[in-house]
Order: C-alpha cells, then sequence, then structure tokens
C-alpha cells in the first residue's frame, strides 16, 4: 500500500489493547502522529463512541485521534478473510443442511450398528442350526423377527412383510442425506448468482470497471457455492458408506427370514422351531 507504518508495544496503549476481552489487535501501530489498533473481529461488534472507527468488513480500525484519510483508503484496499459473514441470507439453509446431515449421519451409525440389528449372537445360532432360547429379548431387528415367528406363531407372509418392515425402518432419514447431497449445491449456486448479480448491477455504466473490487466480489460470490459442496460432498460419502452397511444388514434379515420360513415349513409346527 505504499505507507510506512510503526509497530508499537501493545501493553502502553491499554485503551485500545484491550477494548473487548474476547479479542485482541492484529496489532497496534503509528502512522505520522496517530496511534491505531487493527482488528479482526465480526461486523457486530459493539464500538466505544470515544474512539475513531472504521471498518472492511471484518477487519477494524480503531484510534484516539481522528483516522487520517490515507490509512482509510489502504483500509478499504485490505482484502478481509472469507468467512460466514459474507454467505449473507444463504448462510441459514446452508446451516440447516450441516446441521441436519450431521445429525441423520450420527443417528444413522448409531442406529445401524451390528447389536441394534443383527448381532452376532444371532448369527452364530444360525450357523449351528439353532434359533433362540429363553436368554433372547426384542433389542435387535433379528431378534424381533425371530419373536414374531416363533412366539407369536406368524404365517410365513407375515413373518416376511414384518421383515421388510424391519428393514425399512432402517433407512429411516436417509432420504435426507440425498436431498441435502442435491440441495446444498443447488443453494450454493443460488447464492452466487444473486452475489453475481449485485456485483453487476454495481458496475458503471460507461465501463472503467475497479478490478480489484470485481475480483473481490466475484470470490465472494462464489463462496456460497464452495459452503454448499463442502457440505454435499462429505454427506455423499457418509451416505454411500451407510448404505453399503444398510445392504450388509439387509442380506443378513433376508438370510434370517428364509432360515425362519424353512424352519416353519420343514417341521410343520412353530412349537417344534425352539429348542
Amino acid at each position: 500500500m505504499g505507507q510506512k507504518v510503526q509497530p508499537l508495544d501493545p501493553t502502553v496503549y491499554p485503551e485500545l489493547n484491550h477494548l473487548n476481552s474476547a479479542y485482541t489487535p492484529l496489532g497496534i501501530y503509528q502512522h505520522n502522529n496517530t496511534v491505531w489498533a487493527l482488528y479482526d473481529i465480526p461486523s457486530e461488534f459493539p464500538v466505544d463512541d470515544k474512539l475513531h472507527y472504521s471498518s472492511n468488513l471484518n477487519l477494524h480500525i480503531f484510534s484516539k485521534s481522528e483516522i487520517p484519510p490515507i490509512l482509510l483508503k489502504c483500509l478499504q484496499e485490505l482484502s478481509p478473510r472469507l468467512g460466514y459473514e459474507q454467505l449473507g441470507f444463504f448462510v441459514y439453509p446452508l446451516a440447516a443442511c450441516f446441521i441436519i446431515a450431521l445429525f441423520v449421519t450420527t443417528e444413522r451409525f448409531f442406529s445401524l450398528r451390528r447389536g441394534a440389528t443383527f448381532p452376532r449372537k444371532v448369527q452364530k445360532a444360525l450357523l449351528h442350526g439353532e434359533f433362540p432360547d429363553k436368554t433372547w429379548k426384542k433389542g435387535s431387528a433379528a431378534e424381533r423377527i425371530v419373536h414374531v415367528a416363533v412366539k407369536e406363531k406368524a404365517s410365513e407372509e407375515t413373518i416376511r412383510a414384518y421383515a421388510k418392515l424391519e428393514m425399512a425402518s432402517m433407512e429411516r432419514g436417509m432420504f435426507l442425506l440425498e436431498v441435502i447431497i442435491a440441495g446444498a449445491p443447488l443453494i450454493g449456486l443460488l447464492g452466487t448468482v444473486t452475489g453475481l448479480v449485485e456485483v453487476f448491477s454495481q458496475m458503471p455504466a460507461g465501463g472503467n470497471v475497479d478490478k480489484a473490487l470485481f475480483s473481490e466480489g466475484i470470490s465472494l460470490a462464489l463462496l456460497t457455492t464452495m459452503a454448499g459442496l463442502a457440505i454435499a460432498l462429505p454427506t455423499l460419502f457418509f451416505n454411500s458408506y451407510l448404505q453399503r452397511i444398510l445392504d450388509k444388514r439387509a442380506a443378513s434379515l433376508e438370510w434370517l427370514t428364509a432360515r425362519l420360513v424353512d424352519a416353519v415349513d420343514l417341521k410343520g409346527t412353530h412349537s417344534e422351531v425352539i429348542r
């Protein structure tokens, strides 16, 4: 920016160094006879009326004396870091997508664990040609299917229908991940288009476009697409992984159902299935 500033010891200027307990200045400097502090803080930061103040998005200058115009110009030429503040209104739907994706993914990982769907004791019993004993409860999908088949003396059609019901319940909430995978990038794209419309609408009609202002506006507009993709890509990965787990659990329950139906048909009575 062509301006030389002298760094100062922050402890000598407590009124500038301790504007807020949650933030510390990037530095305290002197330019000619003006002492000022540079902060990187949210735009809604409360301002002390006793201080002179200027900002460029999240970058703020505070001084006890009037800020020279040359410093104000230099501040406006700085490129602040990109943050959620630049997302505007679109931060809310994107945040909702992130929270829903995180909740559904966590809940499905917990609900599809082995002990809640097809416990190892059920698998071992089937491999040894055995069926439930008195210690079995209804804590998993497999045990509930066995309970319906054996304890309630259900027909073959009822057993298969109930097994499908348990499989369907394992897919609860998965459609939301698919919606977010498709919707989050579209929300980001809509934010980008909206940002570009705002940038081009502020361009002067006669040309002479400020290249720095134009490139900054484009980068801020693209931030929404970056955020949408950042949400959709991990969601796509976890959705694919969960779908793989669902397929394995569904195959296990289908095997269990087939064994139960075969046992009922061979024995001719439900009472003989239990050993």
